[in-house]
């Protein structure tokens, strides 16, 4: 079976779709087979990676069906080396079915109180989900959509205190991720030297052992 990234938070407008879909096409440049799973009812992953040619090797299915995922994500792994789950913004039963699923379970957070309200109540959705299939479910977090650099350094020390395991890399607040998605290219494939990619080179390297077992 392929490894399982489950990209998760209750909370909307963190960028899930936007860190899923580059990561995605990073892995795929580093020669990955890798396939998206669309949890989400509004299906903005699946739009993303089926608009145009760039995703054209991405396999993609999308289901709002919490009795279908753990089917869709056994059926990508068959063919690929990881499945990449994008999650809705808000608590539902498929994020749980997600992250029972998951190898490693990664939390968007902005800088801001709410983010870290709901990263710490899906820290306990990710552990009742390890409870549940008596196993250890690993989770990172990372800074997303990134402004202010006073304010970043307040909140990484916030992760680190409630024991949210964040990740260094820091996913800046750049307009490069929105044209990405507006032609259904990857940050790297329209800006390749930018801060944008170098920013989800980090951040994919960082997650690597876990998914892959390789530093």
């Amino acid at each position: 079976m392929a490894s399982v990234l489950v990209v998760a938070t209750s909370k909307g407008g963190t960028g899930k779709t936007t860190i899923a879909a580059s990561l995605a096409a990073y892995w795929r440049d580093a020669g990955k087979r890798v396939a998206v799973l669309d949890t989400d009812p509004n299906q903005a992953a699946t739009r993303w990676i089926r608009k145009g040619e760039s995703y054209k090797d991405v396999e993609s299915q999308a289901t709002a069906d919490e009795h279908a995922i753990i089917g869709s994500v056994q059926d990508l792994g068959q063919r690929s080396d990881l499945v990449i789950v994008d999650t809705a913004g808000f608590g539902n039963q498929s994020m749980v079915y997600s992250v029972g699923i998951a190898d490693l379970v990664l939390i968007p957070v902005m800088a801001d109180e709410a983010s870290l309200f709901e990263a710490v109540k899906m820290k306990k959705v990710i552990e009742s989900a390890s409870a549940l299939t008596r196993r250890s479910i690993a989770f990172r977090t990372v800074l997303n959509r990134v402004k202010r650099a006073t304010v970043v350094r307040h909140t990484e020390r916030q992760l680190e205190s409630l024991g949210l395991n964040p990740v260094e890399a820091r996913i800046g607040d750049r307009a490069i991720f929105q044209e990405a998605s507006y032609h259904g290219a990857s940050p790297q494939e329209l800006a390749p030297n930018t801060n944008a990619s170098l920013e989800i080179r980090r951040l994919a390297r960082e997650l690597e052992p876990a998914l892959f077992g390789t530093a």
